[in-house]
């Protein structure tokens, strides 16, 4: 099943070229010229991690790819992708020695459905590091946690350690999914704390990997110059109320509000079986976990819909711990029909899918060419169109291609890597898509994303 996920997202990861910030990322932040190892990569993100953001691992990530061949980053981001769902499967199923097919599949449905802008976390080059990739590191440092809550264990040497660097990097990974896993982390800790009297020697160097890793990620100075570069002159509690509406609103719009009645329903099927007090405690910390992730947006002055990627797959996590435990033959038969009803849904939007990108590849290569053979012809201030996609799953949906002004940085940074003095565009032009109708397509003029 993972192999086949492998294959459909890398086929879908080769069809989506270079979007928006891959552009920017392709570019040294230090000096400005064009980065070509991993020397300039460093440089880049430590002069990022003074002036703008604290993501310093997952920036230089993220800037590493656009030196290295797009296969690469094709390859290992697909095997992120389907590894993402291996995890969320451990956690779910913890010491267990049985597999859980229906689950499996419906934790790959989940990854698939729910996500409000699927292209931009899981195929953009730029947010799949940002998104899937930080979401990856901190569910794969709750693996100790949730084998030791089934059946304490005696850990091996080298356990500590991984720990440690384990919970220093998913720490480092997200603002909010990493506020997200620390909430995790803390119950964990408590409730072995309860239970044994004590908590061992890698649970605690775990979470104080991630505790330093957060700090490194929420104290970089860069995050403050920009804070002070956009104040907020309202009250400080009408924004806080409504940062607090915007998280709630994101929490509950599209399939967020399907998993959290999900869960619901299936945390109550699993409290009527009287299940162990850990094996109730942990769809609760994954729930709790999704909350911390989605409500530390409240601090942040925009809640963009590619944030929920965390905030989604704890509840997906959530979920998945508590289907795993429900026992008797009709629960069963319900997991495996859904999971084959949702399998069918899920074939039609590929489809769906894989025409919108396939056709939004081939316009950018179009229009990619045309740009070069404009360069080498001496051209250097050129006048194109834009591109507009029509579904979640294509990467270029809801990102900002070319504009009007070639002064807009999407349409300086664009240019300057394809060796171009100005870039805009006069009008949008989009494909035929049955069942939709664009606007862009029809009117010819930008939309202003």
């Amino acid at each position: 099943m993972a192999a086949l996920v492998f294959l459909a997202m890398l086929a879908l990861n080769c069809l989506t070229p270079y979007v928006a910030d891959d552009y920017t990322f392709s570019f040294s932040y230090a000096t400005g010229e064009r980065l070509t190892g991993l020397w300039s990569v460093l440089q880049s993100q430590w002069y990022h991690y003074f002036h703008w953001s604290g993501r310093f691992l997952i920036k230089c990530l993220a800037q590493g790819f656009t030196v290295l061949p797009k296969i690469v980053f094709n390859l290992l981001n697909a095997a992120v992708y389907a590894g993402l769902g291996l995890v969320l499967h451990r956690l779910a199923i913890a010491r267990k020695r049985h597999f859980e097919p229906a689950v499996l599949a419906l934790i790959y449905l989940s990854l698939w459905m729910v996500a409000p802008v699927f292209g931009q976390t899981n195929l953009w080059m730029c947010g799949s590091v940002n998104y899937l990739w930080a979401t990856f590191f901190c569910m794969a440092a709750l693996i100790p946690y949730a084998l030791h809550l089934n059946r304490a264990f005696s850990a091996r040497r080298w356990l500590a350690p991984v720990c440690l660097l384990a919970g220093l990097v998913a720490g480092w990974s997200s603002e909010n999914t990493s506020a997200g896993l620390l909430v995790a982390l803390v119950l964990c800790v408590g409730f072995f704390l309860w239970r044994d009297k004590k908590a061992p020697l890698w649970a605690w160097l775990g979470l104080a990997g991630a505790l330093l890793g957060f700090a490194l990620l929420i104290l970089a100075p860069g995050n403050y110059q920009r804070q002070d570069a956009a104040a907020d002159p309202r009250g400080p509690l009408t924004v806080l109320a409504v940062r607090f509406l915007s998280a709630l609103n994101q929490l509950v719009s599209g399939g967020g509000l399907v998993l959290l009645v999900l869960f619901g329903v299936l945390f109550c099927l699993l409290a009527l079986q009287k299940p162990s007090v850990s094996g109730l405690f942990w769809p609760l910390a994954l729930f709790a976990a999704a909350m911390g992730a989605n409500f530390a947006m409240i601090l942040s002055p925009v809640y963009y819909p590619r944030s929920t990627h965390g905030v989604f797959t704890f509840l997906t996590a959530a979920c998945a711990a508590c289907a795993v435990q429900l026992e008797g033959k009709s629960i069963r038969c319900a997991l495996a029909a859904g999971a084959a009803g949702l399998t069918m849904a899920a074939a039609v939007q590929f489809v769906w899918a894989g025409y919108d990108i396939a056709s939004f590849f081939v316009m950018k290569q179009t229009r990619e060419q045309a740009l070069l053979a404009e360069a080498a012809a001496g051209n250097t201030e050129v006048v194109t169109y834009a591109i507009e996609p029509y579904t979640r799953w294509c990467a270029g949906w809801g990102l900002p291609d070319l504009r009007q002004d070639p002064e807009d940085w999407v349409c300086a940074d664009t240019a300057k890597y394809y060796g171009l003095e100005s870039l805009s565009a006069d009008e949008a032009r989009t494909y035929p898509f049955p069942g939709k109708t664009n606007t862009a397509f029809e009117t010819g003029e930008i939309p202003d994303i």
